[in-house]
């Protein structure tokens, strides 16, 4: 999740480099890049947060209340920024952009997140382990929507975007570390 805030868009110029935070919002006015649907950049969050919540079922005492509060808090990043959450439920904001989407959807996530660590330990290892497969594959559709959405970013500056260290830890990260994790908990029958 660390790597959502690293940079995606590498740029020479300090102030036009983006992170994923940034691409979610940048995509709003990024000529071009409506293929790619903005709230799709928030799939690392919203996916981390799932991960920390299936965690938080398979653990007791305080540790399931602070991962509770992690989950949470991880799950919230995805809320619009402050003045468009006032109205996110509501019409599309000044300059035509809808926030209601991701506004629902991490409302959504933030249940789902108490849903599973409330009722998370009842379910099967092996449902935990496509839960957390379904989960790791679906950091890929960012992934390759920063490819998708590069070259109008590209348009934009007139010059150059490279690929920068937050797209590839959030490779790295999901891609490695989560389909180990994943072989761990279905051979040791147990999440951490």
């Amino acid at each position: 999740m660390l790597c959502h805030f690293l940079p995606w868009a590498q740029h020479h110029t300090a102030a036009l480099t983006l992170h994923g935070h940034d691409l979610a919002t940048f995509t709003n006015f990024t000529p071009g890049a409506g293929v790619f649907l903005n709230e799709w950049f928030y799939v690392p969050l919203w996916a981390g947060a799932l991960c920390v919540a299936l965690w938080a079922a398979r653990v007791n005492g305080i540790w399931r209340g602070a991962l509770l509060a992690l989950a949470l808090l991880i799950a919230s990043l995805g809320f619009p920024t402050y003045p468009e959450i006032l109205a996110a439920y509501r019409a599309p904001n000044a300059g035509g952009v809808d926030y209601r989407l991701q506004f629902y959807v991490t409302l959504g996530v933030m249940a789902l997140v108490l849903g599973l660590v409330g009722f998370g330990a009842r379910l099967p290892v092996r449902v935990h382990a496509v839960v957390f497969a379904g989960l790791v594959f679906a950091v890929a559709i960012p992934l390759v929507g920063y490819l998708v959405i590069r070259p109008f970013i590209e348009t934009l500056y007139r010059d150059s975007v490279g690929i920068g260290a937050g797209w590839w830890g959030t490779l790295v990260i999901w891609g490695v570390a989560g389909p180990i994790f994943l072989w761990r908990s279905i051979v040791n029958r147990e999440m951490d």
